[in-house]
């Protein structure tokens, strides 16, 4: 049986609480559906499900815009209440999860194009967290270095070739 980190517990605690919050807040809304803790790829998630395709489209928003006006809530509402920082993500029916994909997928796919064309390559502006994606994504790659340009909200991701 492998051992629990105090790590792995204190996340559990804090996507229980973020779950909790969520739930409060669909109630408020009245939208019907349950926030589940889930854990996948080494990130702690509050996914938000099984409610009707037109609430679950309200709760995503405009490109994410209302999902990352929720995150944003839990983050300062639910940090403040157990007084730590929030690393809970919240997700509608893997939005995040199916950007994230895409997210990895562009920069990796520029990281290539720059090593073949020996020219930078820059990504679309991101949100903060995205852009750590595209970081991530490329870091391990041979040849390739990346760098965040821009102001936000237009802050984007370059990836150079070494």
């Amino acid at each position: 049986m492998a051992e629990r980190r105090d790590d792995d517990i204190d996340i559990e605690e804090q996507a229980d609480a973020v779950a909790d919050f969520v739930e409060e807040l669909l109630t408020r809304m009245e939208i019907d559906a349950i926030a589940e803790p889930t854990d996948e790829g080494g990130r702690m998630y509050v996914d938000i499900l099984d409610g009707d395709d037109s609430d679950m489209a309200l709760l995503i928003g405009k490109q994410g815009a209302t999902l990352d006006a929720i995150q944003e809530l839990v983050r300062q509402v639910v940090g403040r209440r157990l007084d730590e920082r929030i690393r809970v993500l919240v997700d509608v029916e893997d939005y995040r999860k199916r950007r994230t994909s895409k997210v990895e997928e562009k920069a990796r796919s520029a990281a290539e194009t720059a090593v073949e064309s020996g020219e930078e390559q820059a990504l679309e502006p991101m949100d903060a967290l995205e852009r750590k994606i595209a970081h991530d994504a490329v870091a391990d790659m041979d040849g390739v270095r990346t760098e965040s340009k821009g102001e936000e909200p237009d802050r984007y991701v370059v990836v150079f070739p070494e």
